[in-house]
């Protein structure tokens, strides 16, 4: 399982309409959301605004079997759907996911599961 965690910068006048466009998310758009993650493998997607002074951000946390295949599979796509979150992410941080920058993904460091340790402990017992 991948876990991915992403901050892409929220273009200077642009927090009200990320926060818009996010909450579109939970809401008009709930079940085409919920319908591209689990065409193109993303098993958990959460979204963040952090402020850093004058800078906000947007992070993002997620999960996939393969999250570079998943990427890749939404980069590509033409659904309706997912040109418009590219749209709306592009407008509101200038990141263009039709044509993602080259980038490394981020290096987990460390990773705590509630529900893995239980097990694992029920396991050596």
């Amino acid at each position: 399982m991948d876990h991915i965690c992403l901050t892409i910068p929220v273009l200077p006048g642009s927090g009200a309409a990320a926060r818009s466009f996010m909450g579109e998310l939970d809401s008009t758009r709930r079940e085409d959301y919920a319908d591209s993650e689990q065409r193109i493998g993303i098993e958990k997607e959460l979204w963040f605004i952090s402020g850093l002074g004058e800078q906000e951000m947007l992070v993002a946390y997620m999960e996939a079997g393969d999250f570079g295949r998943a990427l890749g599979l939404f980069s590509s796509s033409r659904e309706p759907f997912d040109m418009w979150f590219k749209e709306q992410l592009a407008n509101v941080t200038g990141l263009d996911l039709n044509d993602p920058p080259e980038m490394q993904l981020p290096e987990l460091m460390s990773h705590y599961d509630a529900t893995a340790s239980v097990a694992g402990a029920a396991q050596t017992q």
